[in-house]
């Protein structure tokens, strides 16, 4: 367990550096990781050492960093569709070929 503290740890500061580039792919592995992490705490909460309290304290100081940049990725994503879907319909109203069912001839005096 104390691998795992540590192993999430490094990966949420590292995630957490705003100098870093990261996709959602990865705050994915992290999110399923604390998700690992919080199932063991909750089997083991009496087990838990006062030094790896200390390092899951640590952890959720990290919270509203990583859900302010897990958000910005989803604002982008939404961003990206909503721009996606717009060129479709302007694409669709340019190549729209309506049905002509009528002609208009010109007669010739």
């Amino acid at each position: 367990m104390d691998q795992l503290i540590e192993e999430i740890l490094l990966e949420t500061k590292r995630l957490g550096n705003e100098e870093i580039a990261s996709d959602y792919e990865q705050f994915e592995a992290l999110v399923e990781r604390r998700q690992e992490l919080t199932e063991l705490v909750e089997e083991r909460r009496a087990e838990l050492t006062v030094t790896q309290k200390a390092i899951i304290r640590e952890l959720l100081t990290y919270d509203s960093l990583i859900l302010a940049k897990m958000n910005r990725l989803k604002d982008e994503a939404e961003s990206s569709i909503r721009r996606m879907n717009e060129t479709k319909k302007q694409q669709a109203a340019y190549n729209h070929a309506g049905v002509y069912d009528s002609f208009l001839m010109d007669k010739k005096k």
